[in-house]
């Protein structure tokens, strides 16, 4: 035989073998003589091939293969490959049952009684499929019968306890009722909140009303307020690019002329107010003028006693040339109204 025939040999063996085994190891064993069913179902969540197929807990088969189904996409097959000698009615349901909430999902051939052989599945048969859900896999009907009746019983025994304390606990019996006058209390107080709310809704929808005006003129005044906002940031920016250290100094100097002026104000104050102090304490003419009421009528009358002699003087001075002559003269003295200076005046 040639080298290159024996390489071939080898290398088909080879691979026939490593095909085996992965087989092998996936729970599939070529060369024993499987029953191939097939199941449907409308959802197979959590199933894989090598998915193990059990009766009662005893494994009988693994999922070789899982696809949609032909004449309906919406539906999933998968390909059961069961042990040699493996009998179960064609009755069967094939229930994919969830191993617990870590994941993991098995198969169970649910069937009741026994088959013949007309009546056992064959190679291509088809079996009902079904699933169950994470709480119904973990609980049987049975089992959730048997918790909600030790459950009800027990339920029952605590309220019948709990009543029979409580129509003997006067505590508890005056705790109903400041309860029930509580409840009572809160109706009344909810009414008056009614009978409040009824009265003042005609102030609230004015008030929404109120609210909606002023919400509408600020979105009316939102162009303007950008613009105030815009011109504030035009100021703020001239304000940053102006030369501010000059700025400061100016304001330096303008103070301390301001300072100097105040200075010099409260320096006139002080002398006004000596000038009024001396004014009211009474000495001299004019404080006599201002404070004696008959200094100032007899000043008065003096004045006017002046101003009438002056007045003659300068209408008839040939009057007063007697105290320059020793003869006697007698004048008339006419009256005030005659005075031009005095039709002038008035």
């Amino acid at each position: 035989m040639r080298k290159e025939t024996k390489i071939a040999i080898f290398t088909i063996i080879t691979v026939a073998l490593a095909i085996w085994g992965y087989k092998f190891l996936k729970g599939f064993n070529l060369l024993a003589k499987n029953l191939v069913v097939y199941a449907t179902y409308q959802r197979v969540d959590g199933l894989r091939i090598s998915t193990p197929i059990m009766i009662n807990g005893l494994q009988v088969g693994l999922v070789s293969d899982i696809f949609q189904s032909g004449d309906n996409p919406g539906s999933i097959t998968a390909e059961l490959h069961l042990d040699k000698g493996t009998k179960v009615p064609k009755s069967t349901i094939a229930t994919i049952v969830s191993d617990g909430p870590m994941g993991g999902t098995h198969i169970d051939l649910v069937f009741q009684g026994n088959c013949s052989t007309d009546d056992c599945v064959k190679d291509g048969d088809y079996l009902k499929g079904f699933t169950k859900g994470l709480l119904a896999s973990m609980v049987t009907p049975d089992e959730v019968r048997l918790y909600v009746d030790q459950l009800n019983a027990g339920l029952k025994d605590m309220l019948d306890t709990l009543s029979e304390r409580l129509k003997n606990s006067e505590e508890i019996n005056k705790s109903v009722q400041d309860v029930r006058i509580t409840l009572a209390n809160l109706r009344q107080s909810t009414d008056r909140l009614d009978n409040v709310m009824e009265k003042s809704a005609g102030s609230i929808e004015r008030s929404i009303k109120n609210i909606e005006s002023i919400t509408t003129n600020l979105k009316e005044s939102n162009q303007q307020i950008k613009n105030i906002l815009a011109n504030a940031e035009d100021v703020s920016k001239d304000l940053k690019d102006a030369n501010v250290q000059a700025l400061v100094g100016e304001t330096k100097v303008t103070m301390q002329k301001l300072q100097t002026t105040l200075a010099s104000s409260d320096k006139a104050i002080a002398d006004l107010s000596a000038l009024l102090q001396s004014l009211k304490s009474g000495d001299g003419a004019v404080p006599m003028l201002l404070n004696d009421k008959a200094f100032a009528s007899n000043l008065q009358t003096t004045v006017k006693n002046m101003d009438l002699l002056l007045r003659d003087i300068r209408l008839h001075p040939e009057r007063y040339r007697r105290v320059l002559s020793k003869k006697q003269m007698e004048y008339e003295y006419e009256p005030l109204e005659n005075d031009p200076a005095f039709k002038d005046k008035n």
